[in-house]
């Protein structure tokens, strides 16, 4: 595709610049204001500084796909996903392993990035754990956590049962190992 100013995607990418990713913008700065308050107490900054972590990542997200827009190319998979998930930790005490490459088709990218998002999300949340270790295969991604396990054992997991659909809706399927030492997903692509 052209990048030429008449283009439909040039088009959409102006206007995910000039609305939502300027409004973006606009709302993390008034929040470092808020966080900045010398009269804002300990715990509510703490707070405030994870949502503006994950608005930061957000606004990457907005920021990767104008650019994949204009000029019909993407950033590598490993390299998404390596600022995404860095995000989602900052501020952890979780170390973070990424090793190998793989090449994903750009429809199935974005939903793809979303599920493991989520999975490291749940483990940051959920597992007590001090590492997450991703190894990336052309046919296999796994994810692999040293925490406490139990994520099977959950009933009424939306985030899990949303990582599901996400998967299906491309042809990948998941499946989860969780014991008393840590969790290890398979992504089958």
């Amino acid at each position: 595709m052209n990048s030429s100013p008449n283009t439909e995607r040039t088009r959409l990418a102006r206007e995910l610049h000039d609305g939502l990713a300027q409004e973006l913008a606009a709302f993390g700065y008034r929040l470092d204001q808020v966080i900045g308050d010398e009269n804002l107490g300990n715990s509510n900054r703490v707070s405030l500084r994870e949502l503006r972590l994950s608005l930061s990542s957000i606004i990457n997200q907005v920021r990767d796909e104008i650019y994949e827009l204009r000029s019909n190319k993407s950033k590598e998979f490993h390299q998404q996903l390596t600022e995404q998930i860095d995000a989602v930790l900052a501020g952890s005490e979780i170390k973070l392993e990424i090793d190998g490459q793989i090449s994903i088709k750009s429809e199935h990218k974005f939903e793809l990035l979303r599920a493991i998002k989520e999975l490291v999300l749940n483990a940051k949340r959920h597992a007590s754990c001090s590492l997450i270790s991703i190894q990336l295969r052309p046919d296999l991604i796994t994810i692999e956590d040293n925490g406490l396990g139990g994520v099977i054992k959950k009933s009424n997991s939306y985030g899990i049962d949303g990582v599901k659909e996400r998967l299906n809706l491309i042809g990948f399927t998941m499946q989860i190992t969780s014991n008393t030492s840590g969790t290890i997903i398979t992504i089958s692509i």
